[in-house]
Parts: C-alpha cells; sequence; structure tokens
C-alpha cells in the first residue's frame, strides 16, 4: 500500500492543497469531511501565499535599504575628505596634537575606510566645527552643519537597514507558521480520509493524491523552461504535476547523445544542470513519476549553451 507523503517544498504543498480544496468541494458532504474542509484549506493556503509574498517585499525593501546606505556612506566619504582637506590648510598635512580634537583616529589624517569609523568622525567633526567655527569652510564643504546632515543621513540609513532585517526576520517567521499551518491541513484531510473511505476508492485522486492500495501515475509535466546559467549550465524549471512525488529530468545534447538520458533526478520543481560544452544544444524534457509508475514526458525545450 502506498502512502501519500506531505511535500516539504512550499511550491508543491500550495498546489497539492488546492487540489485537495478542490476534492473538498466537491466531496465533503457525502463523505463527511469535518475538520479540514474546503474552507479551512483555502484560507492556509491563502496564509502561505500572503506570508510568501510579504517575503518577498521585504526582501525587496531590505535590498533597497543596503542601497540607501551604500549611497549615504559614500556621500560621508565625500564629506569627510572635504574636511580632510580643509583641515590640512588649517592644521597642516601630517598628524599634530592640533589634529586630536577633531576625531580623525589612530593618529592618522586618513579618511576612514569602513563605515562605523566614518560615522564617528562624522559626529567628531561636527562637534569640533562647533567648538572651533574659524576652521569651517562652506565653499569647502567642511562645516557642522554639513557634517550633522551627513551624520543623520547615515544614522537614518543604518537604522533603515535595522528596521528592514527585522521585519524581514519577522516575515521569515510568519512564512514558517504559514507553511506549518497548511501542511497540518495537508496532512489532517489525508488522516481524515484514510479513516473516511477506503484504501483502493478512487475518489482518491480527485484530490491530487494517490489510491493507497493502487497507486496510478501521475499527470505528466505540462512544460518545461530552459534558462542559461553560469559556467555551461542550464536552469530547469517545471510546474507541479498532479499526483507526483519525483521527477526525471531527461536530457538529449545535439550531435553527442543518440537516445535521451536521465540528466538529473529531483522531488522539487527546479534543477541546475551542468557539464556541458558552450555551443552545445541541449534538449530537455521531465517525466514525473511516483510509486505508480512515470507519466508520458511533457513537451521538450532546448537551449544552446552560451
Amino acid at each position: 500500500m502506498s502512502s501519500n507523503a506531505t511535500p516539504d517544498n512550499n511550491d508543491i504543498l500550495r498546489a497539492l492543497a488546492d487540489r485537495i480544496a478542490d476534492g473538498c468541494h466537491t466531496h465533503e458532504g457525502p463523505i463527511g469531511i469535518k475538520q479540514n474542509t474546503e474552507a479551512v484549506i483555502r484560507a492556509a493556503i491563502t496564509g502561505l501565499a500572503q506570508s510568501e509574498l510579504q517575503v518577498g517585499l521585504k526582501k525587496s525593501a531590505l535590498s533597497d535599504a543596503f542601497a540607501a546606505l551604500a549611497v549615504a556612506n559614500a556621500a560621508g566619504e565625500t564629506v569627510l575628505t572635504n574636511c580632510k582637506l580643509r583641515l590640512a590648510q588649517k592644521l597642516g598635512q601630517r598628524w599634530s596634537a592640533a589634529w586630536e580634537p577633531t576625531g580623525f583616529p589612530g593618529q592618522s589624517t586618513a579618511v576612514p575606510t569602513t563605515m562605523d569609523p566614518r560615522f564617528t568622525l562624522l559626529d567628531s567633526l561636527k562637534d569640533y566645527f562647533t567648538a572651533v567655527p574659524a576652521n569651517e569652510s562652506v565653499d569647502m564643504g567642511a562645516t557642522a552643519a554639513i557634517c550633522l546632515a551627513a551624520w543623520t543621513t547615515l544614522s537614518n540609513a543604518r537604522q533603515a537597514v535595522a528596521n528592514s532585517e527585522s521585519a524581514q526576520t519577522t516575515a521569515f517567521a510568519n512564512r514558517t507558521t504559514a507553511e506549518g499551518a497548511l501542511r497540518k491541513r495537508v496532512r489532517g484531510l489525508i488522516n481524515e480520509l484514510e479513516g473516511l473511505i477506503s484504501d483502493d476508492d478512487a475518489r482518491w485522486e480527485d484530490f491530487g493524491l494517490n489510491i493507497p492500495a493502487n497507486p496510478s501515475a501521475p499527470e505528466s509535466v505540462a512544460s518545461v523552461t530552459l534558462a542559461p546559467a553560469s559556467a555551461n549550465r542550464l536552469e530547469v524549471t517545471w510546474p507541479y504535476a498532479v499526483r507526483a512525488t519525483r521527477y526525471i529530468i531527461e536530457i538529449f545534447v545535439v550531435g553527442v547523445d543518440t537516445d535521451w538520458r536521465t540528466g538529473a533526478n529531483s522531488k522539487d520543481l527546479t534543477v541546475i544542470l551542468k557539464g556541458f560544452t558552450a555551443g552545445q544544444t541541449v534538449k530537455v524534457r521531465v517525466v514525473a513519476a511516483n510509486d505508480g509508475g512515470n507519466a508520458a514526458p511533457c513537451p521538450e525545450a532546448q537551449a544552446v549553451i552560451a
């Protein structure tokens, strides 16, 4: 007897859950499903979909925050360079006791190469120019106000990154919770069916599941997409096939192979194929499989290795 496993992959989990919800729509009344109904399963699907959306949005926001931080850091470096040039006019090119109150670190007049000491130095120079306004120069971009503005911009950018990192962490945690909730519903529905219908009941397949006592081959994969990857590789992706528990990725290198051969096996919906040579034309197709057998291969796709 074959069991119906709960998928680990979120995309597969959501696709299966949708088929299960369709099965509930038709059969939950006649079969007597009480706990894992269409409504609660669709709510769990929505919960995971929304949590995944938030993960994507928070990743994008964090990327934007880091980009803004880089701009603020570069602007701060420019202000520090201007201040150094101005102070060199007033205090001399080389480090001396006169440079000490400026806050330049390490008994050096060099502008720091990393963000934290630059951040601190901007604050120190703001205080220095406030105390010694005679050494300011608006024309050279070296004043207490300019240092404060650069420090504030950098401070805000640093805080934005911290906030975005925290928001992303929360989004990841929420996705994990939503994933667990949907997985629990999928597993719960399977367990309910095990107690409500026989192991050879044909209605298992209406839920996108295998008939435990007599599993049949899955539906075929609808299509396959190829995208060039680095170092003579191909990224292969395909949509979920109903009742599939694994996938066989077959390849045919034109001018090299005389028949299709297995290039990879996967339980997910994407793989990276490697080991090709630039200029080769490679055909790829995907075969969905489970304990009941293999489906017919999907329509092939081909790509030329760059």
